[in-house]
């Protein structure tokens, strides 16, 4: 479903992570993200918000806008699987794209999940 993605989307730095809420309202974050064998990953500490939206709820979306023009951007609706990640494997791959260390953020004893974003819907837009 990526392969009609305009790869300098895909290279841009940054996404917007949309979950719902319990009470049905959209939640909003920005995150870094690493594209994977045609799955979005993003990695995510284990108490944030996001983790119970999508055990709640699944399906989110991620936005993600040209780096040259907020003319073009992607929009990935799918399904998320949330993937334990309590050794940073999979963080430490993202990580790696933006130069940091996923553990740097987080405070002893805190623990990482993986999302996995299958698309099951890709809108990409040109209003350009």
């Amino acid at each position: 479903m990526l392969h009609d993605v305009d790869p300098a989307i895909l290279a841009n730095r940054t996404a917007v992570l949309a979950t719902i809420t319990p009470a049905g309202v959209p939640q909003l974050t920005i995150v870094w993200f690493l594209e994977r064998d045609g799955h979005l990953l993003v990695s995510i500490n284990a108490k944030r918000a996001k983790v119970r939206n999508l055990q709640a709820n699944p399906a989110c979306t991620l936005l993600i806008e040209h780096p040259d023009t907020a003319n073009r951007y992607v929009e990935i609706r799918g399904t998320a699987t949330l993937v334990p990640d309590p050794d940073y494997t999979l963080s430490s791959l993202i990580g790696a794209r933006y130069g940091a260390d996923f553990r740097s953020f987080d405070q002893p004893g805190d623990t990482r999940f993986v999302i996995d974003l299958t698309p099951t819907k890709v809108i990409v837009t040109d209003v350009g």
